[in-house]
C-alpha cells in the first residue's frame, strides 16, 4: 500500500486507499481499493490515468499466474463490492 501511496502521491489528496477492503463476514477481501474523491480529478501518473471511480487492485505473488481463474476472481469481487456497496 506504501508503494501505491508514493505511486500516486501527485494525486494522494484525491484519493481514499482502504487496504484490506472486507467484501463480506466471511474470507472475501480485496488487497486494494482506491477510491476518487472527486470524479473529475485528472490523474498524472500513467496507471491511475485508467482509473475510474472505485477501483479494484489484486495482487500477485512471483509465483502466481494471470490466467483465466484469477480473471474471474477478480470480476467477482467487482461484482460483489457493486452488490454490496449498494445494499449498506
Amino acid at each position: 500500500m506504501a508503494a501505491m501511496s508514493l505511486e500516486f502521491e501527485d494525486n494522494r489528496d484525491n484519493l481514499i486507499f482502504e487496504k484490506e477492503y472486507n467484501l463480506n463476514t466471511g474470507p472475501l477481501e480485496i488487497d486494494l481499493l482506491v477510491i476518487k474523491k472527486e470524479p473529475g480529478v485528472r490523474m498524472v501518473n500513467d496507471i491511475g490515468k485508467l482509473f475510474r471511480g472505485h477501483n479494484i487492485m489484486e495482487y500477485k505473488s512471483p509465483e502466481d499466474h494471470m490466467d483465466i481463474d484469477a480473471f474471474y476472481k477478480a470480476t467477482a469481487y467487482g461484482c460483489l463490492y457493486k452488490e454490496l456497496s449498494t445494499n449498506n
